[in-house]
């Protein structure tokens, strides 16, 4: 059973965090106790982002708690969030030129954990392999996995195209900054770990609830967010595609998973 281990202690870490992010996003941009202010100006394209973010982060705990993570279905998203949440402390040192206690420390920290336990440390068996039991590769979680992989990708290495306009949708950013930088590789390190996990867990009418709530809290509310801020005027940019995807794939694991529920283990062989 995947409750009452480390990956519940991180989610609900997360699930503080995303509180934060949602209610209290001002506390990102002062100091707090030994921790100094991660940013220094809040501007409309950082509170979007920093929307994003909690709600990723959401997500991602709600998926740490409700999967029974065992030794292959976490190996995936675990690598992917180690390296992610690597990168950006590593990000954060070699900005600061050397060790200053920010909250973005403490969040690559827990969701590093987070990938730490699934990778390596499972709490479950594998289950054994049964006439019924599915692949779950070439379905819409994967789909949705390449989607939210191409975002982190894109987040990483090209992170200009949200500051332009593509085709119909208008740039996502007006404003550029380092710290809208430092956030935006945070967050792509979020997307790169929620898309390994589409992809790794055989979803099943039970393990993708928790999983798919956070993903319709977190598409609802990134735009809901998006719409307010620009005036009650729906105006198509990229985190309405976001929005979307994920939305889409928190559909597919709630309510249409492609593999069926595993048997119980017979306590009695």
């Amino acid at each position: 059973m995947a409750h009452g281990n480390l990956s519940d202690l991180v989610f609900l870490g997360l699930l503080v965090f995303a509180g934060q992010w949602f209610v209290c996003p001002h506390t990102l941009f002062q100091d707090v106790g030994p921790f100094k202010a991660q940013f220094s100006t809040q501007t409309p394209d950082m509170s979007a982002t920093l929307k994003l973010g909690g709600g990723l982060l959401l997500t991602i705990g709600m998926m740490l708690s409700g999967v029974s993570w065992n030794p292959v279905n976490g190996k995936m998203a675990g690598f992917a969030g180690m390296v992610g949440m690597g990168y950006i402390a590593y990000h954060l040192f070699q900005l600061d030129g050397n060790f200053v206690p920010r909250l973005l420390y403490v969040y690559a920290f827990v969701v590093f954990l987070g990938a730490l336990h699934i990778c390596v440390f499972p709490s479950n068996p594998l289950p054994k392999k049964t006439n019924a039991t599915k692949n779950n590769h070439g379905n819409f979680s994967d789909l949705i996995a390449l989607s939210l992989l191409a975002v982190a990708l894109s987040w990483y290495f090209y992170p200009q195209h949200l500051n332009q306009d593509l085709g119909p949708l208008k740039a996502q950013f007006k404003n550029p900054s380092a710290d809208l930088s430092t956030l935006s590789k945070f967050v792509a390190g979020l997307f790169l770990f929620i898309a390994l996990m589409f992809s790794g867990v055989k979803w099943n009418p039970i393990n993708g609830k928790m999983g798919g709530m956070g993903g319709f809290i977190a598409s609802g509310y990134t735009a809901f967010s998006v719409y307010k801020a620009d005036g009650e005027k729906f105006i198509p940019q990229l985190f309405y595609v976001y929005a979307l995807v994920l939305f889409l794939g928190a559909l597919h694991i709630f309510a249409f998973p492609s593999n069926p529920l595993l048997p119980k283990p017979d306590k009695t062989a």
